[in-house]
């Protein structure tokens, strides 16, 4: 377990401790990673930014930015990276929190040299598997899919995950990021505003007295609503180098024409209602209403460079 063969995996390590942070150094070159080395919260960061590495090991306990902030900024720039949190006595409640914002395991000091190597070759076969299912994805050339969802908002994270896996590794990061924020939005409000009929004013307020989970139950309890579900069709074609998601809810729709012929300043004027459509209009550069509003499709076109190249620019945002 001493090697990695001839992976070059990247790995950072942080600790403000030099004895531990050279410990976990020295122990990653020897397993044949390569390694970057940070002292601070802040300067890992800087450093993940610049060199994207495949892997993170951070302490938990440090002085400005700490471990579980980290993990949390590390989780947005970049989901699918592994992160093992290092703990020390009494930093079991913020390991376990780290662990809920999306670290993948996590060491307790003092720790085993062999419980080090074994937690990363764990971590280290992740990113290999990812790395492989990324392949396989590029060799599909055609994926159709359908989903029906319950009204379960606190799952749509990991729910997109699952949809936009087809086309991850054909989009540049930007591009990914953006389909992702775009996406969520779109099935919130499918669920919230639309099946649930909870408008915008009534989440604003639910929220600002502490009471959104209570209102979430309420409506899914309320037998006119229960049994309604969002449906979505995914469709990826690589050969016409186009994705496309459509989203439609069981609600009774709204009046979307008047939010798309909104100027940008009249946008921004609304509190709540019209935001997630000028959020969607900055985002994408297609994305289609229908009918009454109750369904919608996003549309994203990449070329062979797109991986290097960001998003087009957007151009008549939302439109009929």
């Amino acid at each position: 377990m001493d090697s990695l063969g001839a992976s070059k995996e990247h790995v950072l390590v942080v600790d403000d401790d030099f004895g531990t942070l050279e410990c976990l150094e020295e122990t990653a070159r020897v397993m044949g990673l390569a390694v970057s080395a940070a002292s601070t919260g802040e300067d890992a960061l800087r450093i993940f930014e610049r060199d994207q590495p495949d892997l993170v090991v951070t302490d938990v306990r440090m002085p400005g930015m700490d471990g579980l902030t980290l993990t949390q900024r590390i989780k947005t720039l970049q989901p699918d990276c592994p992160v093992i949190i290092v703990t020390g006595h009494g930093d079991e409640e913020t390991a376990v929190a780290a662990l809920k914002a999306g670290a993948s395991d996590y060491l307790r000091k003092p720790f085993q040299l062999l419980e080090l190597k074994s937690t990363i070759v764990r971590s280290v076969s992740l990113v290999r598997s990812r790395r492989v299912e990324m392949s396989a994805a590029l060799s599909v050339e055609r994926v159709e899919s359908y989903y029906e969802l319950k009204n379960e908002p606190e799952l749509v994270s990991g729910l997109l995950t699952c949809l936009l896996r087809p086309v991850d590794p054909w989009l540049s990061e930007t591009q990914r990021l953006h389909l992702r924020v775009a996406c969520q939005e779109l099935l919130m409000n499918a669920i919230e505003h639309g099946n649930l009929e909870i408008s915008a004013e009534e989440k604003l307020q639910a929220v600002l007295a502490d009471s959104y989970e209570r209102l979430l139950e309420a409506r899914r309890a309320d037998p006119r609503l229960n049994r309604r579900r969002v449906r979505v069709w995914i469709k990826h074609d690589v050969k016409e180098r186009r994705f496309v998601c459509r989203i439609c809810d069981e609600g009774h729709g709204f009046d979307w024409r008047r939010f798309v012929s909104a100027s940008p300043s009249q946008m921004l004027e609304r509190m709540g209602s019209g935001r997630g459509i000028f959020l969607i209009q900055t985002l994408l550069s297609e994305c289609r209403y229908h009918g009454n509003g109750n369904e919608v499709t996003v549309t994203i076109h990449y070329d062979d460079q797109s991986q290097a190249a960001g998003l087009h620019a957007p151009s008549s945002g939302v439109s009929v």
